[in-house]
């Protein structure tokens, strides 16, 4: 009779077998995972270029506007000084007359906020930098547009301008092609009509204030995210 041959466990051929699949299967997790990690580092990266992009475009806007209500504020001043007759330089006076009434709008570049909403707020790791991100998109220019396009208030043109031009209309002198070239001195009005100039230049001074403040709060906000991203892509480089 012959012997049954003994079944012996090979447990070092397995054990190499299925460490190798672990190891295979680990691996390809891993570089499953780091392939994510680097196409979410470079969108991170894009956005951000993108973002930082429209931020220096805004940041121009807004230092144009700051100072298109400064000489605004300024031409308030040169207007009251008409009226009370005081010596003034009219070569510019349809720049100063003009900004008198001058509104500035402001809409912001959303491309980089765009692009960001679109793959997730998550793609930037920095919650700071998300946060100030949002905050500023979400926040600050709802409330710039309230103040230049909404707020019935501030509407310099549509407020001031028919009232004041209506009253010194008979002291203006125009050029050939229609253009104003002076205000005749001296200007002859009652008090009453020079009251209510002086309250409708009051109101437009006090509303240049107000703007010219928060477009300078809003400057150094903007100037702390700016930063903030061109650290974020330095570090990314």
């Amino acid at each position: 009779m012959k012997k049954k041959k003994k079944f012996v466990f090979n447990w070092k051929k397995y054990f190499f077998e299925t460490l190798s699949m672990f190891i295979a299967v680990v691996s390809a997790f891993a570089l499953s995972n780091w392939s994510q990690d680097r196409r979410d580092s470079n969108a991170e990266r894009e956005i951000l270029k993108a973002v930082v992009s429209a931020l220096n475009n805004d940041l121009i806007t807004i230092e144009n506007n700051k100072l298109g209500n400064i000489f605004a504020k300024k031409s308030c001043v040169y207007l009251r000084d008409l009226i009370n007759n005081k010596p003034v330089n009219q070569d510019s006076i349809q720049d100063y007359y003009n900004n008198v009434f001058a509104d500035f709008s402001f809409t912001p570049n959303k491309t980089g906020y765009e692009g960001l909403t679109s793959k997730g707020l998550d793609i930037i790791k920095d919650d700071l930098l998300r946060v100030r991100i949002t905050y500023y998109y979400n926040y600050y220019f709802d409330v710039l547009t309230k103040i230049e396009e909404q707020n019935e208030a501030v509407q310099a043109f549509k407020n001031y301008f028919f009232p004041i031009n209506n009253v010194l209309a008979n002291y203006m002198e125009f050029n050939d092609k229609g253009e104003l070239i002076e205000i005749k001195q001296p200007i002859e009005i009652s008090e009453l009509d020079k009251k209510k100039i002086y309250s409708y230049l009051w109101q437009l001074e006090s509303s240049r204030e107000f703007k010219i403040m928060i477009y300078t709060q809003l400057e150094t906000q903007l100037k702390v995210v700016q930063q903030h991203v061109k650290t974020t892509l330095d570090e990314m480089d």
